[in-house]
């Protein structure tokens, strides 16, 4: 069986490294940051309406700019510095977030505009996302060689699950002790902060741009083209079906067990945590099987993590259900976009990448909106088997051999 050089020395010799490392710790952060935001605005909303189908309505919001702008900010990051390109987006995100929090401070949750000001400024979050993350992972190849390319990937595919350990238990915890005000400014300051250590970052080699100005559906004609990295570009929406259910179902099924703010945060740091215990496991796993097998698996295990987080009764299973959907998710995310990756010429980086963005995101709203509805009409355990279901339909797409690279 073809074996790929794997392992975690590789990837702690990237985190040693000043490029790969400080762009990291901006993810990480700036990624902190987005899921404190989820919490607060989920928590937020659910408290303003006590509705699940409000809270989807919060998702819908945020990703309803990166469905939207994907195409276009894909174009535009392989015609100028995607670093720049990342730095404003990241920006433009962090004002959003630290003005709900100076209205939230100066007028109070009572009368700072209610569910419609928090759409708002999540929806004008979004845009800056859908400005920035097609550049963010059209970045990656340039900071790194290209042996590296499978453990950067890997590297960065983590920074979000690390967050997800620390920023759902953080932004609980800042709304248990300043409330939502304090919580959204701790938020906007990780957007800012990353925006700034982008500015010093200096990428390894030199961009490819066209020689024309690229054609903004240059993505969707490569991937036309070639069927089977379209096939796996369709199903990175299963991830974002899988991945749902812990920003929208969260704040419910916390409910249901009893809790509150702090249980939601929990399951949510649950879910990340199995996405980091992934790391630990990638070379040895990488050693012994192909990247198809990874991605494949890591569907069946996200689907039975979510599973068993649906049905469970108790808090400690339902904990175990989202570490377990961690697990699988990494797995899914980084066997996909490494094999994508690996794939696309860098002058089409920026739009295919896009797709990424359109694919991923795009599922969320309309995952958000399926949890939503069901656990309003029939319950949170059905919202999260019927999650767990979709994200099994996407396997035969995972499945896609390359004839020209076994190793995948």
């Amino acid at each position: 069986m073809t074996q790929i050089a794997t392992s975690r020395p590789g990837v702690l010799r990237l985190l040693r490294d000043p490029t790969v490392g400080w762009y990291l710790t901006g993810k990480v952060l700036s990624s902190c940051g987005m899921w404190v935001q989820n919490i607060a605005a989920a928590v937020l909303m659910f408290d303003l309406t006590r509705s699940a189908f409000m809270v989807g309505i919060v998702s819908v919001a945020q990703f309803l700019g990166p469905l939207v702008l994907a195409m276009w900010a894909g174009s535009l990051s392989d015609r100028v510095d995607r670093r720049k390109l990342l730095g404003a987006g990241r920006l433009l995100s962090g004002l959003a977030v630290t003005t709900l929090a100076a209205l939230l401070s100066i007028r109070g949750v009572a009368d700072f505009g209610g569910p419609a000001v928090l759409l708002g400024a999540v929806l004008v979050l979004g845009v800056g996302m859908a400005m920035s993350v097609p550049a963010m992972q059209a970045l990656i190849p340039s900071l790194v060689e290209p042996e590296d390319l499978e453990s950067a990937l890997a590297l960065s595919s983590a920074a979000p699950s690390i967050a997800r350990t620390v920023g759902p238990a953080l932004g609980a915890g800042l709304l248990v002790v300043g409330g939502p005000a304090i919580t959204f400014v701790v938020a906007g300051a990780s957007h800012l902060v990353f925006a700034l250590i982008l500015v010093f970052i200096r990428p390894r080699r030199t961009q490819t741009r066209p020689d024309r100005r690229p054609k903004l559906l240059g993505g969707i004609k490569y991937l036309l083209d070639d069927r089977k990295a379209g096939a796996l570009m369709l199903a990175v929406a299963g991830l974002g079906i899988g991945a749902d259910a812990v920003v929208t179902l969260g704040p419910s099924k916390a409910d249901e067990l009893g809790g509150g703010g702090e249980l939601v945060g929990l399951l949510a740091s649950a879910f990340g945590l199995g996405a980091v215990l992934f790391l630990f496991i990638l070379g040895p796993l990488r050693r012994r099987t192909t990247l198809r097998n990874v991605g494949s698996s890591g569907y069946w295990i996200l689907a039975a993590g979510m599973g068993l987080a649906g049905v469970a009764t108790v808090t400690p299973l339902t904990t175990l259900g989202m570490l377990v959907a961690g697990v699988g998710f990494m797995m899914g995310s980084v066997a996909l976009n490494t094999r994508i990756q690996r794939r696309i010429p860098d002058h089409l980086r920026g739009r295919v990448m896009a797709l990424w963005v359109v694919a991923f995101v795009g599922s969320r709203p309309v995952a958000a909106l399926i949890n939503g509805s069901i656990a309003e009409l029939v319950s949170v355990r059905a919202a999260f088997l019927a999650g767990a279901l979709l994200t099994l339909l996407a396997i035969p797409l995972v499945r896609v051999r390359y004839d020209a690279d076994p190793a995948t």
